[in-house]
């Protein structure tokens, strides 16, 4: 009956004076740098389910050092057949060593009608919005994974003020790092944690990264007020996946005991959501709420 972890202010908070807006820059929406040479020093995981192998990858740039990358690692059983329209269940053992070095496919959702895009919005605008319709085209309702960036080298915070003593602790004597876990957006029927790239953020704030997809649209939300189908199963795939953070991440060398959950639009109400759930008492430690918009 463990669930819900908002932990600890997060690595971003007010004290260290950078700009909230830094979080959506810190994500690429574009970012696919070349990865290294095939399983070039990258250790394999052991979780609760299995082994996994994922990609080195570095990143454009002298200041942020490469960062492992693990996309598309279970965090559920498929909510497929007599599991649709029901609380996700954890995910079965594998043997061997698993690759998890690509995408899993997205849960079902429209693809919007985009023909008349450019007499109503900018260019700019409009080939953005065609770079992350890229990302929902390989759909199924086996989606229920997730993605864990976590960076190679100590982050570079030189120049900056550092004012949290545990960061200190982390970044000069090489302790368990911080976990953020992204929950994305999208009315509640649209959109990815895949498009949400999260290197740079794990990088250069030395951070464990986790991004998830969870069931959305009817699959996710349909209730029809009685037991046949008591809705919100998108929140519960989120809270299945908090759960599977808590019990794996120390795998990766995050530490489970600060884990700071955050998200955008409906992401941000799901998370404002989980902290009003039962599964959610005696979990949090903190619950801050910061714009995008202004200086924290």
């Amino acid at each position: 009956h463990l669930l819900f972890l908002t932990i600890p202010p997060s690595p971003f908070s007010s004290s260290l004076g950078f700009p909230s807006l830094l979080l959506s820059l810190c994500f690429s929406l574009s970012l696919q740098p070349t990865s290294l040479s095939a399983e070039q020093t990258v250790p394999v995981v052991s979780t609760a389910q299995g082994r996994i192998r994922g990609i080195l990858t570095p990143l454009p740039s002298d200041l942020l050092g490469p960062v492992i990358q693990y996309l598309g690692v279970p965090y559920a059983r498929p909510p497929t057949g007599d599991r649709r329209f029901q609380a996700p269940e954890p995910p079965l053992p594998w043997p061997g060593i698993r690759n998890v070095t690509q995408f899993a496919p997205v849960c079902p959702q429209a693809l919007d009608e985009r023909s008349m895009l450019g007499d109503m919005m900018p260019s700019w605008l409009t080939a953005n919005l065609d770079i992350a319709a890229t990302y929902l085209t390989h759909q199924s309702e086996d989606c229920l994974y997730l993605n864990i960036y976590v960076p190679t080298e100590e982050g570079k915070w030189e120049g900056h003020r550092l004012t949290h003593a545990y960061i200190l602790v982390d970044i000069n004597e090489g302790g368990q790092r911080p976990v953020m876990v992204y929950v994305h957006g999208g009315s509640y029927s649209e959109g990815t944690g895949n498009m949400m790239d999260g290197s740079v953020l794990a990088s250069y704030g030395n951070v464990i990264v986790i991004t998830l997809n969870y069931r959305l649209g009817v699959l996710g939300f349909l209730s029809t007020g009685d037991q046949a189908a008591k809705g919100n199963y998108g929140l519960l795939d989120q809270i299945q996946a908090l759960r599977w953070v808590k019990e794996n991440i120390a795998s990766f060398g995050g530490d489970p005991s600060r884990v700071t959950v955050f998200g955008s639009g409906a992401g941000a109400s799901c998370v404002s959501l989980l902290t009003l759930s039962h599964y959610s008492e005696g979990k949090r430690k903190s619950c801050n709420t910061i714009s995008l918009l202004t200086d924290v």
